[in-house]
């Protein structure tokens, strides 16, 4: 059995569909999976235990998929006629998509809307696996992401974490300060400083190529050694796995964080958190109507409390004022 399932998008959507590959595996016990997506996001599931290869997107589903008029390479063609099954998360409202995959001999083809309707509140992950009931695969909701990291990953983590005193609680944060869904750089930054002397604990700042301007203004305040920049997924779901907890915003990381099973607390503005929120089951969602609205002391008093009780029991989603 060869399966591709086609899931361009950010890091988010690659968290979400964790789920749905899982009930493939659980189907089709030996089957090969191929994904088309963004390699560097997909790394987290490719030969761990998900995917067997990545293809990038952009050299598969070619422009003239997208028109009535134009021909497949007949190479192209060959590569997706060789498997047995296509999932592909596309928007194709005239079906075009759709066409042109059966008329280069795919065998069977489930086209899906990539994006759940805000209207229904179904969550992003449960929506995704509802994909597969066409093939007679019931997907029970909440689904859950899980991460099956390597050995490699945790050695990368216990490595990492060979100058921090164990013996303190260690705290994640990815500082997203940019656009609707980030919050303010100053106040992460005075959340660390609070986390490390009122609390006791110790930060590991997760920093991205969007965060380089953070990233300059975190090195005044902390060592390099608590800085994890431009490191691939799987090594920075493996360093988030052995913190106590997670702190971050509307994010993909957010996300991997909860599939990693580590406490989180994520902030939240305008997008809906019963669809987008992550999906774990020890999250904590602060929602405002404006990211930016929450305030510091209300972070504060969350980590405090999770940390006190050492465990986030439940999800919940917190609305403020």
């Amino acid at each position: 059995m060869r399966i591709l399932v086609v899931r361009r998008g950010a890091i988010g959507d690659t968290v979400v569909t964790l789920p749905t590959l899982d009930l493939l595996r659980d189907k089709y016990k030996n089957a090969y999976i191929e994904v088309i997506g963004n390699p560097q996001y997909w790394e987290i599931a490719y030969k761990r235990y998900y995917v067997d290869c990545v293809s990038s997107g952009d050299t598969k589903i070619t422009k003239e998929f997208y028109t009535k008029e134009g021909l497949i390479d007949n190479e192209i063609g060959r590569y997706f006629s060789s498997f047995d099954l296509i999932l592909a998360y596309i928007s194709d409202p005239e079906g075009t998509v759709t066409q042109k995959l059966q008329k280069a001999g795919s065998k069977r083809i489930i086209v899906y809307p990539p994006f759940p309707n805000e209207e229904a509140g179904i969550h992003a992950v449960d929506y995704t696996a509802f994909a597969l009931t066409e093939l007679g695969i019931e997907a029970t909701s909440p689904l859950y992401p899980t991460l099956h990291l390597n050995i490699e990953d945790t050695d990368f983590a216990s490595s990492f974490l060979l100058q921090f005193d164990l013996r303190k609680p260690i705290i994640a944060i990815h500082p997203r300060t940019f656009g609707i869904k980030g919050w303010r750089r100053e106040s992460f930054i005075n959340l660390g400083k609070w986390i490390e002397k009122d609390l006791g604990g110790q930060v590991v700042w997760i920093l991205g190529p969007a965060e380089e301007e953070t990233l300059e203004a975190i090195r005044n305040d902390f060592p390099l050694y608590q800085i994890l920049s431009f490191t691939p997924l799987p090594k920075v779901a493996s360093v988030i796995k052995r913190a106590s907890l997670y702190i971050g915003c509307d994010t993909g990381i957010s996300h991997l964080a909860a599939a990693a099973g580590t406490p989180v607390i994520a902030l939240f503005g305008p997008t809906n958190p019963h669809i987008w929120g992550p999906r774990g089951k020890r999250v904590l969602v602060l929602k405002a109507k404006n990211l930016y609205e929450i305030p510091e002391e209300r972070v504060k008093e969350a980590i405090k409390t999770l940390i006190e009780k050492n465990t986030l029991e439940e999800n919940k989603i917190i609305y403020m004022e």
